[in-house]
């Protein structure tokens, strides 16, 4: 069975991350603390912002340390090199840089795998407009004008959500058509073995596909947009993924996500969906659960295979998180 390119990436992405007990399962609860957390404001919420260019790129900093740049392709010639991607339509047309930020002055210092990108300059123009100059490390500066895009409605559930997260625990669970299978309940330490998983549960993986991937971040900003970045000292050429987000039933804590925008109309492919953000008490304070749904086809035997990603997270910037 070939499977789709998105999940087993993530799949390969996260199991190396190992399995510590993430809630009351394996424990008995014994070691829980059943205060209600109160999480803190993120570190850089004052920065935070999306500054949408009129030539098709934005610069979007979320509340905490991620960065996300949109470039026009033709900055290929400018020796820019694209850290991340998104769905078929749109990365034709644009290149994603996806990483960390530091404000130093009026500068903001872009970092790609631990490494100086380049800096950005955000000027505003005093009529609701602003300049953007983005200077790449070893290339010519890209500047534009740009206005600055409405957050979403603020409530305490976008509050909690919309930050930088640090993966803890991934659960992966297949229910095949008639019966029940686990892949993932322990950690599994490279791609060889996960491929071997994969194929004892009848599922073939291409031999070069998600050699190398580990989730470090994911990231959701209140401009409606996310991020799944992957650590680049592993693998430099490992391509970040981003999309978009929005609430489905806020109070039940259900969004929609879409990665990739030539896969609309597929609600349950892992590329856009559902997805269910709890924050339940658990053996540390702060936690957060990402629970993301989907089906995967047998397009040989055209079976459908349901599949559930569980994955537990944390802030790693708010110093009353304790691991």
């Amino acid at each position: 069975m070939k499977i789709q390119k998105l999940f087993w990436t993530l799949m390969v992405a996260v199991l190396p991350l190992g399995f510590a007990a993430c809630s009351s399962d394996d424990d008995g609860g014994s070691s829980q603390d059943t205060t209600p957390y109160v999480y803190k404001a993120p570190v850089n919420k004052a920065n935070a912002g999306k500054w949408e260019m009129n030539n098709g790129g934005y610069v979007n900093l979320d509340a905490s340390n991620t960065v996300t740049l949109r470039l026009p392709r033709i900055n290929e010639e400018l020796g820019v090199k694209a850290s991340a991607t998104r769905g078929q339509d749109i990365s034709a047309l644009f290149d994603y840089i996806v990483g960390e930020y530091k404000k130093n002055g009026d500068l903001i210092e872009i970092y790609v795998g631990g490494q100086l990108w380049g800096t950005v300059k955000i000027v505003p123009n005093g009529n609701g407009k602003f300049t953007v100059v983005i200077q790449p490390k070893n290339s010519e500066p890209i500047e534009d004008e740009a206005s600055k895009k409405e957050p979403v409605a603020s409530s305490s559930e976008t509050e909690k959500l919309c930050r930088t997260w640090k993966p803890y625990e991934i659960r992966i669970n297949v229910l095949k058509p008639g019966a029940t299978s686990w892949i993932g309940r322990k950690a599994i330490p490279d791609f060889d073995d996960v491929k071997k998983k994969a194929e004892e549960e009848g599922c073939h993986v291409d031999d070069d596909f998600g050699k190398g991937y580990a989730i470090e971040r994911i990231s959701f900003d209140d401009c409606g947009s996310f991020t799944i970045g992957f650590d680049k000292k592993k693998n430099p050429d490992a391509k970040d993924y981003v999309g978009s987000w929005r609430w489905e039933k806020e109070k039940e804590g259900l969004l929609h996500y879409d990665w990739a925008d030539d896969n609309k109309g597929k609600e349950n492919s892992f590329a856009t969906g559902e997805a269910q953000i709890e924050h339940k008490v658990g053996e540390f304070k702060g936690q957060c659960w990402l629970h993301l749904k989907g089906d995967i086809e047998d397009k040989n035997e055209h079976k459908i295979y349901k599949v559930d990603l569980i994955v537990c997270m944390y802030d790693p910037n708010d110093p009353d998180v304790k691991i």
